[in-house]
């Protein structure tokens, strides 16, 4: 089946029930935002005949796939949403964008350029970052909102061994993401040391930015190239049946869905080669071979299950084998989106609205600390970890940090 065949196809499955409108994290809280059915399906039929619509509501989606996850019919609405953006761009539709937001998503979307700049110092980065008259002159100039939560910046993760897939035993490939390599370098090294402490040699290409930034900005082509990157840094892996691993759900969702769609070696193999770090610790479990030598850990967690986590269609395997250790009492919140959608909440127009978004979810955050149900919260997500913390004051970590406490392994 051609492009425009399952283009075709995929829109007539459509069957106008509202509940992608319904769901909709920025529909709920932005009245002007029509909603995903109108700006992707309904929308689409226009396009289809050639008639383009105003394009300005095309950049309030913010990729969090709820649309996709809640169609009973498996619409891929957001995929529709992006190929209208990309198009518009194309044509020199840029409806509402000025030079400045132009700028600034040229700046948002270079999530490896800055994090190499970032991490040559990143003390200096972070106190050059906290200063609020620089704040203000961010949000002045390139329209970043001042009290956005700007991750901070750390010394960078490196990459490790090119390994050979050829003669390995156990071999697993890592993927760390910008945000780990950037930002979260011991959490990479906590992922390494789980795989390592369950028999696999884990290998860190030298990889680049899985791309998600760039399709949010709108460099399509940009994103796409350096999938390409990607997957030839991958191929021999994939090649040798080596499974490829994520703790980011962003990373982890591009690979598994829009890395299949790139004309690259690999690509026709990366889609069923790619898991979640829960997911692949679960499989393990299930063929019993995951070492469940636990020891005690009395903590009670919060857990935030990830837009971009629940769009894979894996359930929340983090959530079942941490209920394996003893002692570990998880509270699955099931509040919604956290409202920060990659680089969506730093932006100054859009910072109030991922606010209101993520406010359901810091409400109960902040009451199930204070009526005692959890101690801290835990999620997957990077980027949902900084957004939780900035809205409600309670401590987020990644849930690989638990399971380091129950194998009693350290990154050092």
């Amino acid at each position: 089946m051609d492009f425009e065949q399952d283009r075709v196809k995929n829109l007539d499955a459509c069957i106008k029930c509202s509940a992608c409108t319904a769901q909709c994290p920025v529909a709920a809280v932005y009245p002007l935002f029509p909603g995903p059915k109108s700006v992707g399906p309904d929308a689409e039929r226009f396009r289809l005949e050639g008639l383009e619509l105003d394009s300005k509501c095309l950049n309030y989606c913010s990729n969090c796939k709820t649309c996709e996850v809640t169609c009973p019919s498996g619409v891929k609405i957001t995929e529709m949403i992006l190929r209208a953006r990309e198009k518009a761009q194309q044509t020199g539709q840029k409806d509402g964008e000025t030079i400045q937001h132009q700028f600034r998503d040229l700046v948002l979307g270079r999530a490896e350029y800055l994090g190499k700049l970032g991490t040559i110092w990143p003390s200096m980065t972070n106190a050059v970052l906290g200063i609020s008259l620089m704040r203000s002159l961010m949000e002045r100039t390139l329209g970043i909102g001042r009290q956005a939560p700007l991750p901070a910046y750390k010394p960078k993760f490196k990459a490790l061994g090119a390994g050979n897939p050829a003669t390995a035993r156990k071999q697993v490939v890592y993927f760390p993401g910008c945000f780990v390599t950037y930002n979260d370098a011991s959490t990479g090294k906590a992922v390494v040391k789980v795989l390592e402490h369950n028999g696999f040699d884990v290998i860190v290409p030298s990889f680049h930015c899985c791309g998600v930034p760039l399709q949010a900005t709108g460099h399509f082509r940009e994103e796409r190239a350096n999938a390409r990157k990607n997957l030839a840094l991958m191929d021999p892996y994939l090649q040798a049946n080596v499974p490829v691993i994520t703790a980011c759900t962003s990373c982890g969702l591009a690979l598994k869905e829009e890395y299949p769609k790139v004309e690259a070696l690999g690509a026709e193999r990366i889609g069923r080669q790619v898991y979640d770090l829960f997911e692949f610790l679960w499989g393990l479990h299930e063929r019993g071979e995951l070492r469940e030598e636990f020891q005690e850990v009395s903590v009670s967690l919060g857990y935030h299950a990830p837009c971009h986590l629940k769009a894979q269609g894996i359930g929340t395997p983090a959530v079942r084998l941490l209920r394996l250790i003893p002692e570990v009492r998880v509270n699955d919140l099931d509040a919604g989106c956290c409202g920060l959608s990659g680089s969506f909440g730093f932006k100054q127009e859009r910072y109030d609205l991922a606010m209101q978004i993520g406010n359901p979810l810091f409400s109960q955050v902040k009451r199930g600390v204070a009526e005692g149900d959890f101690e801290t919260m835990t999620t997957e997500c990077g980027g949902c970890q900084v957004q939780i913390q900035h809205g409600s004051g309670i401590k987020t970590e990644h849930p690989v940090w638990i399971l380091m406490q129950a194998y009693g392994i350290t990154t050092e």
